[in-house]
């Protein structure tokens, strides 16, 4: 691909490299220019233009993603048509993305200009989730770095999805001398939670003595009642093979595949097997609803995915569990009970206003109201279940200026360090009910009802939306406000300084759910008295903010 600079005349059938903008009309990057539109710029007085030009062998980037995207991914995926060469690849339902690192890495070695990006390895996705996508960087690349992607690959697809199967699952707890019934009936309540969220059901539950004989008499019971998988917990921890539940596991007739687990939470795990009936020795953090090795275990199993040594011993990479960016939507509500939904607003209306002169810019009187209350009425109008107003500088007449609104009022009492304590300070108010939280400024007086019940719709339609970021977005720039799911509301509760959400919303790009606005107003907030005046002034134009 040669990119330069040409006489406009000789533009036809190249592609353009930048956007170019003249009288009453404008041009994107990337159009293939036709003779219509030289035209219409040597009129305009454009005599040279940026453009690209293949060189011979060359294929179109939107044609070699399409090609590479339909031969590197498997066919149970759904593929976005390619448009400025890339080519996103979803999962329609619950599954594990599985590859070899090395092979991913060997395509991406191949030419600089075609990258490949995946989810991790065994990532667990929900249906609309992302497994990869594939950009091409240039307008064109060469033929020939397309065969040798298409020689690596040639005998099977670079990565596989593995969707989850139904399981019918029985738990059998064993007691210790002195154990309280409570210990048992939470254990159960956050075994269903997990198993529901991976859509499994808890079709038995018993509860007898830590010894390896009655332990044995339930599994074969189970077994022959049509258990699919049986889950073990046991007063004490497994230890060793001679311990007592591994060997009530024998005594039914099991073989020990793995005893200790390279995952950590979830260290003293035992997998065995009857037949092909998995038996799982629970460890001891499984009692909690925290991501732990047992999480792994299951997904694995309900996808079919057969349980060798070296596929325990290959959980380790990535095995020290955190809260990290690499697999953060399993562990945040993989095992949270089911709940109805409950989103609320959460204003932010705690800041100093330090650019506008000595004045509280929330006070400000626009159409004959303070400017925090136009965002708060707004917030209410738009059907969110309760409303959160965060105040700190002038709390009183912040306060006061939301009179008579259903508003709660939260204190952030370090209001002078940052947004990002009002953050922290109004997610930590918020009652455990809440699955969702819409959070705006309080200096945007023009973000309409209508934009914000669009974007509630379109996060409430997503149906892992407790693990989801919905935010606007108008000319490829994102805005506010931004809604969170309550997967996130521990990282939110930490947040420190001035950087907001700025900080969680990088760590979880694959969490994002954009949605396009027709408005620049999810731009337009006021630090300064000339914005204030503009805005004081404003007239929304259709589709955009109503008129103050």
């Amino acid at each position: 691909m040669q990119l330069a600079e040409f006489a406009t005349t000789d533009c036809t059938g190249l592609v353009l490299a930048h956007r170019q903008n003249f009288v009453d009309s404008s041009l994107a990057k990337g159009t293939v220019l036709t003779d219509q539109h030289v035209a219409a710029l040597m009129a305009a007085g454009v005599e040279k233009l940026v453009c690209a030009r293949p060189d011979h062998g060359d294929i179109h980037e939107d044609d070699a993603a399409a090609r590479l995207a339909a031969l590197l991914a498997p066919k149970n995926l759904d593929f976005s048509m390619a448009a400025t060469g890339r080519v996103n690849i979803k999962v329609p339902q619950q599954g594990l993305i599985r590859y070899d690192r090395e092979v991913i890495r060997k395509i991406n070695e191949i030419d600089e200009r075609i990258t490949f990006a995946l989810v991790q390895h065994n990532q667990l996705l929900t249906a609309g989730q992302m497994a990869a996508t594939l950009k091409i960087i240039p307008f064109f690349v060469p033929e020939t770095s397309l065969q040798k992607i298409e020689d690596l690959v040639a005998n099977s697809p670079a990565f596989s999805f593995h969707p989850l199967r139904r399981a019918r699952v029985a738990l059998i707890q064993t007691r210790i001398d002195g154990q309280a019934d409570r210990l048992f009936a939470a254990t159960e309540n956050v075994t269903v939670a997990r198993l529901d969220v991976l859509g499994c059901d808890l079709v038995a539950s018993h509860i007898c003595r830590h010894n390896r004989q009655e332990v044995a008499e339930l599994i074969t019971s189970c077994s022959q009642t049509g258990a699919e998988i049986i889950l073990v917990c046991g007063g004490s921890a497994i230890i060793d093979r001679q311990d007592e539940l591994p060997q009530a596991v024998v005594m039914a007739g099991g073989v020990i595949t793995q005893l200790g687990l390279a995952v950590d939470p979830g260290n003293l795990l035992m997998f065995a097997e009857i037949g092909k009936l998995p038996v799982i020795g629970m460890p001891g953090c499984a009692r909690s609803p925290k991501l732990n090795g047992l999480d792994w275990v299951l997904q694995l199993i309900l996808a079919d995915i057969e349980m060798t040594r070296a596929e325990f011993a290959d959980m380790a990479a990535g095995g020290l569990l955190m809260e990290i960016a690499s697999r953060p939507l399993p562990r945040a509500i993989a095992t949270r009970p089911k709940q109805p939904d409950r989103l609320v607003g959460m204003l932010l209306a705690a800041g100093q206003s330090r650019r506008m002169g000595g004045q509280n810019k929330l006070l400000a009187d626009i159409a004959g109201k303070p400017m925090v209350r136009h965002v708060a009425e707004t917030m209410c109008d738009a059907g969110i279940d309760d409303l959160t107003v965060v105040i700190g500088h002038q709390a009183d007449q912040v306060a006061a200026a939301l009179d008579q609104l259903p508003v709660n009022l939260v204190f952030n009492p370090q209001f002078a360090a940052g947004q990002g304590h009002s953050v922290a300070a109004g997610i930590t108010g918020l009652d455990d009910s809440v699955t969702d939280v819409v959070i705006a400024l309080g200096d945007m007086p023009l973000v309409s009802v209508e934009t914000l019940r669009q974007l509630i719709a379109a996060h409430q339609a997503c149906v892992d939306h407790q693990r989801r970021i919905t935010l606007p977005s108008h000319a490829g720039k994102r805005g506010n406000p931004v809604i969170w799911g309550s997967a996130f509301f521990p990282e939110l509760k930490q947040l420190r300084g001035d950087a907001g959400g700025r900080q969680v919303l990088q760590d979880h790009l694959a969490a994002h759910n954009p949605v396009e606005s027709t408005t620049s107003t999810i731009f337009q907030d006021i630090d300064t008295p000339a914005e204030l005046q503009a805005i004081a002034s404003h007239r929304a134009a259709p589709g955009g903010a109503q008129p103050l």
